[in-house]
Order: structure tokens, then sequence, then C-alpha cells
């Protein structure tokens, strides 16, 4: 079978984890495997270590406009038209309407799209109407030309089935290998995030996150009542790995509220899974969610996790309520934390029985019935 991923930007995010994953399993399975992206290098140097065989387009952006999106489907149609693929799989909004390039074609794959999340058109995203108008609008459109639909979790499904935005869809969780997820023991993380931070963090209780410094991710919600957590744990600090957009608006924030001895922003560090057990609770204060490639992270490694009731959080965490916290609600927020703290060997015992079923090899079965149910027979 010839399968095309196709992804918005290649930097480093969950999403482009999850293509890269699928991408090595499927090549290592016989397939023949091809990935198209836009900007940035973190999937594009790994997947030259595998002498995957990609393609820049120019055109894929994170921003959306009608001049790169239709720009976006020519150039896509010209691969797709040199290249007879079995299955396109579509991963992000903007690489939606790439399922029209091959409207019409002679040999015309089936299309596959993953939500990775509902970003724009999630309950929780507040945008002006029209644009949320608009949003909902494009994928109801774009949407009729897939094949087969993907959500990641529960939760997503349940929203637009009640919009009435598809006929059929499945879930499948997003998986990781074990064997592939090397993690620091905690001394020796605590050590590295030391040396990040320029203090020694040893006897310190240490709140962390790994995620974009952007509007999904919520981490004002940290920045506005870290005073609170310092109340009630004085030595508590925040870290928090991760790049983009919000950054300089985040440094101004913890400035402004004189907590930047206490309050770390670490930028973008390569494998920063590796580090998660020198946190004593890993969180994501997340607006929206699929399923966090992050999350599952934490749930393979040692450390307690408390996050937002929202997206695939609580399928990851086995709609277990002393990790989860309603959105925005610091009070919960604060009254789980403080709790955690006291359970947490029983909590770490709780996430190793929920690692099964979010393993790449249960993700890999999933996605090769979705092949081989909608691809050609080219084989």
């Amino acid at each position: 079978m010839k399968i095309l991923y196709v992804i918005t930007k290649s930097d480093i995010g969950g999403a482009q984890v999850f293509v890269l994953n699928l991408a090595r399993a499927f090549q290592k399975n016989g397939d023949e495997v091809e990935v198209v992206a836009g900007d940035g290098d973190f999937l594009f140097s790994e997947l030259d270590k595998d002498n995957i065989k990609y393609y820049y387009l120019n055109s894929l952006k994170r921003n959306f406009s009608v001049f790169n999106a239709l720009y976006f489907v020519f150039q896509l149609r010209n691969l797709l038209k040199s290249k007879k693929y079995d299955v396109v799989h579509l991963n992000s909004s903007n690489t939606l309407i790439g399922a029209a390039a091959s409207l019409f074609l002679k040999n015309k794959p089936k299309n596959v799209f993953t939500f990775h999340g509902l970003s724009f058109i999630d309950k929780n995203f507040n945008p002006n109407f029209i644009i949320k108008y608009l949003a909902k609008f494009y994928f109801k459109i774009f949407l009729k030309a897939v094949d087969e639909i993907i959500f990641e979790c529960q939760m997503n499904y349940d929203e637009l089935a009640g919009e009435g935005m598809f006929k059929n869809a499945r879930i499948i969780y997003n998986g990781l290998n074990p064997e592939e997820l090397e993690f620091l023991n905690p001394d020796e993380a605590r050590q590295f995030l030391s040396d990040k931070c320029g203090t020694d963090l040893e006897n310190n209780f240490i709140i962390g996150s790994t995620g974009r410094l952007a509007y999904q991710k919520n981490y004002e919600f940290l920045i506005n009542n870290f005073h609170l957590i310092k109340e009630k744990i004085p030595d508590a600090k925040v870290l928090i790995i991760g790049d983009g957009q919000d950054y300089d608006e985040y440094k101004r924030m913890i400035k402004e509220r004189g907590i930047e001895m206490d309050f770390y922003l670490l930028g973008e560090i390569k494998n920063s899974h590796r580090f998660i057990n020198g946190f004593d609770l890993f969180t994501l204060t997340s607006r929206y969610e699929g399923v966090a490639i992050s999350l599952i992270e934490a749930i393979y490694s040692n450390t307690p996790v408390l996050v937002s009731n929202v997206g695939g959080n609580p399928d990851v965490v086995g709609g277990d309520s002393n990790q989860l916290f309603e959105l925005d609600n610091f009070e919960e927020y604060l009254e789980k934390l403080l709790k955690i703290r006291h359970e947490r060997k029983m909590i770490i015992e709780h996430n190793a029985s929920l690692r099964v079923d979010f393993s790449l090899s249960k993700m890999v079965n999933n996605y090769k019935e979705v092949y081989f149910a909608t691809g050609n027979s080219r084989r």
C-alpha cells in the first residue's frame, strides 16, 4: 500500500509525533510511505533518519488564508496525479481542504482525516461568531469529501456528532511505544531542570508541563493563580517546557506579578518527555485538546497528573476525577493538587494500568483496519 501523510507544520508538536510514529510503523510494515508538510525542522529531520521521503509545500501555513488553501489544493493535486497513492491521511484542520485535491482523479486515493482536537470549532474556543460560523461551514463541506473520519477522543466525537457534522466516524486513541520512551530517573531529571533554571530545585515541589505557549494551552491560568498555590505550598515552582507565539506575553505577565524566581519558561527542549520524572506533578490547563501526546508520556512516566476536563484528557486518565478539574476552576484545581500530593503512590499505580489503551501497536493496528477498509487494492 502507498500512503501519503499530510500535516500543516513540520515543527515539534503532538500531531507531528503522531505522523512520525505512523509513518515509521507502516514503513516497517512494508508499505510505501511519504509525508507532506509545511514549515519547520523537527519532522523532516526525524524522517531523514528513517529514509522516509517527504515534500515541503510552502502553501501549508498555520494561519488560514483562502489563497494558501487553494494553492495547497493545486500543489497536492499535482502530487496525487504523479504518485498514485492508495491512502492520503490528512492531519490538522488546514489540511482538510486537501480532500478536494483528489476529486475526479482517475486513480482516486481514499482520504482519511484525523481530528487532533477541534480548534476553532471547539466549544471552549472563543473567537468571534463569524470566525466560528465560517470554520463550522468549512468542516461541514470538506468532511463530505473524506472517506474515513477519525477522532482521538469521545468528547470531540460527541460534540460534533451533536451538531450533525458527520454521518460516520470512529475513535482511535493516540499511542506511544514504551520501548522508545526513555525517562531519566527523578534525581537526574531534577538536576537537568535545576541547571536549566539556574537554581537548585532539589527541595522544591515542581509543577511541570510541556506544550506550546499558545491560547489553546491556557498557561495564563497558572500564572494568574500561582500566588494562591504558593500560599498552600510555599516551596512550589512551575516549569513549562515549550515555545510559541505567547512567550513574550507570558514573560511580561510573570514579571508583572513578581514571580520570575518561581515560574520558569524553559523554551523548546528536544525529547522533553525524558525530564517528566523531574516534576512532582504534570499538568495541562488546556482550553481544548485531542489526546495530548505529552499527557500519554506522563502516564508512561511515574508522575501523577492534573488536567482540565476537556477533549481527550478524561479518556487518558480513565475518567479519574482525582486528576481532572473543570476548565478554569482554580478552587477545584487547588483542592485536587493538594490531594494528589498525599495520594501520589496510589495515583501512579492507577495510571500504570491505563497504558495498554495508549500503546503504539494498538493505534497502528486500528489504523491498519482503516487503511485496508478504505484503500484501493493496488497493494
